[in-house]
């Protein structure tokens, strides 16, 4: 595949999760996905297949956001070379203990139209405060 449909893919699968479509998202990851988020997060691990990237990441995800609101993921920027594409995404998500506008940086591994791999790495502070409720550090008021 050239690298400007592997490009498509991506913003093809980000443009899927933000309008609600999950199933269209899911078909463009390869069965046996491996989905790795980085941290120490209750969801930082990898998620073998497809179908734990589902069940488990987004089942756990969807429990943690108002479904109401959605989620909202605006690519940034693309970067591809060969099989690899790095995307910088922007999130806007209502978290179950507030905003959870999160930014990532995606290093996705694309074959024959589909993900295989991908690395996902965010603020992990913001994931255990917005989505589990824990405060991690002290913030200052003046």
């Amino acid at each position: 595949m050239s690298i400007e449909t592997n490009k498509r893919v991506i913003t093809g699968f980000f443009t899927a999760l933000s309008s609600g479509d999950g199933p269209g998202a899911i078909k463009l990851l390869h069965k046996d996905v491996a989905w790795t988020i980085i941290g120490d997060t209750p969801v930082s691990k990898t998620f073998d297949g497809a179908r734990a990237f589902e069940h488990e990441l987004m089942g756990e995800v969807v429990k943690k956001i108002n479904p109401d609101v959605g989620i909202k993921m605006d690519v940034i920027e693309l970067i591809a070379e060969g099989d690899k594409v790095v995307a910088r995404v922007k999130g806007s998500v209502e978290g179950k203990y507030g905003p959870y506008n999160n930014t990532y940086c995606h290093v996705f591994t694309v074959r024959d139209g589909l993900i295989v791999e991908n690395f996902e790495h965010m603020d992990t502070v913001l994931v255990e405060r917005a989505l589990y409720g824990r405060k991690l550090i002290e913030t200052e008021t003046h």
